[in-house]
């Protein structure tokens, strides 16, 4: 009897040790849904009929082979993007073994209006159920494609596209770092997913031949219905002098008509204003002779100082001048400055500071100053005349 009782037990043994080596080589090789895509509509939960075919390879027989799946996932734009939902209802489906096993699992999945909502939020057109089957040694995956559409009759297309800047302009001129916007306004037809981009083309791609666009923003926005849809820019740059042009490019759906462009031009941003510099003499309208003593107060940043002498008040072209360092806050002019300049005529004058760049920095004010008039030599009087007598005659008319 123990006898006969051992050689069961052993028999089962071995053929558990084979039904192990056969099922360590089997494996799930191909998951494919049917249908493959489906539409589904923006704000209403679709039921899904699917038909799942998982197929087995094995490499040897056995009493039967299970494959499952635990849950499905809903992800946006492919089988590996971000999870929108899940469904945890588990599949399941036992076969005989053979070399090579087809399994079909049905179900009816509910895509929620949540789920499709959530997609149109994160800018993409489809969502993707997902389920992994597995035999516990092998496992692979399928997806089904859910396109999202708006459940409009016609197609999904674009009518009209107006652009004009945030103040209402269609050419602007704007100041250099001015904060300037543009705004987008199209109507469209049908339901579906507007992909665009911002563009703009900036000196000095504007200034011959074509221009050449570069993307500021991507647009991807979900609109249905005929209303019209308001799309804003980004801030346009305003670093640039020079023409600008911007644009809103539409990828999707496809245009009919040129997209429109708008101009603006930024100008030249304006020199900065030196500042004021103090002086210290002459006074205005002084005369101005060989002792007379320029000076100013001293500019942080200074490397140089330069006065000036101008014909004809601050207007006038300079005449003069004297180029001093960084350490000299006065001068006297020269005799050879002095002697470009016209006895009893009147000047203006003002002094610079400039920086290592050759900015000027600081300016004063212009004060007139006027040339003296040299003084009438003296004659050594002959006899006894007085020397004042001498002069008279010397200029009396003859």
């Amino acid at each position: 009897m123990p006898a006969r009782r051992f050689l069961p037990q052993a028999l089962l043994a071995m053929l558990a040790a084979l039904a192990t080596t056969a099922t360590a080589r089997a494996a799930v090789t191909a998951v494919s849904p049917s249908p493959a895509a489906r539409n589904v509509t923006v704000s209403r939960a679709t039921s899904v009929p699917l038909v799942w075919t998982v197929t087995r390879s094995v490499a040897a027989g056995g009493a039967g082979a299970t494959v499952f799946s635990s849950a499905g996932t809903f992800r946006a734009a492919g089988p590996s993007g971000p999870v929108l939902g899940t469904v945890t209802r588990g599949l399941s489906q036992t076969r005989p073994v053979a070399p090579l096993t087809v399994f079909s699992l049905r179900e009816t999945v509910l895509v929620p209006a949540a789920v499709v909502d959530a997609a149109i939020r994160l800018g993409v057109a489809s969502v993707f159920y997902v389920r992994t089957f597995d035999d516990g040694f092998g496992a692979a995956a399928g997806a089904v494609e859910l396109r999202i559409t708006g459940g409009a009759a016609s197609a999904f297309g674009i009518e009209r596209l107006e652009l004009a800047f945030a103040n209402g302009r269609v050419i602007d001129v704007v100041d250099a770092g001015e904060q300037v916007r543009a705004v987008a306004r199209a109507t469209f037809s049908g339901s579906g997913l507007l992909r665009a981009a911002w563009e703009i083309a900036e000196p000095p791609a504007t200034s011959g031949g074509a221009p050449v666009f570069r993307r500021l923003a991507t647009v991807r926005r979900w609109v249905t219905g005929s209303a019209p849809v308001d799309l804003a820019s980004p801030l346009l740059p305003a670093r640039l002098s020079g023409l600008h042009l911007v644009r809103l490019r539409i990828a999707a759906p496809g245009a009919a008509f040129a997209e429109p462009e708008l101009r603006y031009v930024v100008r030249a941003a304006a020199p900065e204003r030196p500042a004021p510099m103090r002086v210290l003499s002459p006074t205005a309208g002084a005369v101005l002779g060989p002792k007379t003593r320029f000076g100013w107060q001293a500019v942080a940043g200074a490397q140089v100082y330069r006065l000036e002498l101008l014909d004809a008040g601050s207007d006038g072209p300079r005449v003069a001048g004297v180029v001093l360092g960084a350490g000299r806050t006065w001068t006297s002019l020269p005799e050879t400055t002095r002697a470009r300049l016209v006895p009893g005529r009147r000047y203006a004058w003002r002094v610079q500071a400039v920086d290592g760049t050759g900015r000027v920095i600081g300016q004063s004010e212009p004060r007139t100053l006027r040339v003296s008039l040299p003084q009438p030599a003296e004659v050594t009087p002959a006899g006894n005349e007085a020397p004042e007598t001498v002069r008279r005659r010397r200029q009396a008319p003859r």
